[in-house]
């Protein structure tokens, strides 16, 4: 008996050691970050959880206008490529992000000016000499990001206003310049915005009535504690019944929303962050396996969150890696 009990015991130590090591191991669909091309040559802590702990990399921003086409002659591949070449150094999917936004617009295409003919040629060349610079490496695009407003109109943008139809044309002006591309509509905050949700659910029935290339819906995913699990989990269901590969493509789970400079990453609020994490990943798994793109964390660790950044919220730690780069306790659970 006590013979068993020890062969027992060493059988379940063996299989609590099997687990594992990775999420990307632990889960059948890519696990993802986007990524700094700076962070990536200049910290090491950086580039080491980016080479181990991710299997697809998205450029955080070195893929949009402003940055990859600055003056109206001149395009700069340089930091993007960077991103580029670190992925297939390690072997990791590709995903671009994005062809056209309304914000990081550079100066020249703000003050651009001619008739609708001009500004589609303007857009278009745009969008196909990146989209055929990156063929063959990116495997998806979020071609076209954040179109609409809360109230499900949409969003006034120097697009919307001088290029009629121009989320159509950009999508089919990217699949003539990469065909074998996934083409995504990205956006965020459809979660208890049902007028926005339905505007989008709106496009993707429009743009497949009229056989414009639209392959995946993007859900960003940034998302805090108080979010409702309810409104998160239709968002996915609606999002899941277009038929579309589905991108969580951007996710961070704010535990400081209000930016309270007295706030304490406390007990009660890393147990609701991992409640919220465990959620995504469930309905993530749950989706059918044909439609399961990734999932996409925004940056690496907290310490390079957008939201302690662009946002100046010093005191926020929205991701699974703290500022030693060293895994929170949630990291484990979503292993289990």
């Amino acid at each position: 008996m006590k013979t068993l009990i020890f062969c027992l015991l060493i059988g379940l130590t063996h299989i609590s050691y099997g687990q594992a090591p990775y999420l990307k191991d632990r889960y059948n669909f890519p696990i993802g970050a986007s990524m700094n091309p700076r962070l990536l040559a200049e910290n090491n802590a950086y580039r080491n959880v980016a080479i181990t702990e991710f299997t697809s990399v998205t450029a955080e921003n070195h893929m949009k206008m402003m940055l990859v086409h600055p003056e109206a002659d001149r395009f700069d591949f340089s930091k993007g490529d960077e991103i580029v070449a670190f992925a297939k150094n390690h072997q990791k999917r590709i995903h671009g992000h994005t062809l056209v936004w309304h914000n990081q617009v550079p100066k020249w295409m703000n003050e651009f000016s001619g008739d609708t003919q001009a500004w589609e040629a303007m857009l278009k060349n745009h969008i196909q000499t990146v989209a055929k610079h990156y063929k063959g490496q990116v495997a998806g695009w979020d071609v076209v990001n954040e179109s609409f407003l809360d109230d499900g109109s949409l969003r006034p943008t120097v697009w919307s206003k001088n290029i009629p139809d121009y989320i159509a044309k950009s999508f089919q002006w990217a699949h003539e310049a990469d065909p074998n591309a996934i083409l995504f509509y990205n956006d965020y905050g459809q979660d208890g915005k049902p007028k926005k949700m339905q505007a989008i659910l709106n496009l993707v029935k429009d743009l497949q009535a009229r056989n414009i290339p639209i392959h995946g819906l993007g859900l960003q995913m940034h998302i805090n504690i108080n979010s409702k699990n309810e409104e998160l989990v239709d968002v996915i269901n609606q999002s899941a019944k277009t038929g579309l590969t589905i991108h969580f493509s951007e996710l961070d789970i704010a535990v400081n929303p209000k930016n309270d400079s007295t706030f304490v990453y406390h007990e009660t609020a890393k147990k609701a962050q991992q409640e919220k994490f465990e959620l995504v990943f469930k309905a993530y798994q749950e989706l059918p396996k044909h439609q399961q793109y990734g999932i996409t964390f925004w940056n690496v660790s907290d310490r390079d969150s957008w939201l302690r950044g662009y946002f100046k919220r010093p005191k926020e730690y929205p991701l699974l890696f703290d500022d030693t780069y060293t895994r929170k306790p949630i990291y484990s659970k979503l292993l289990n």
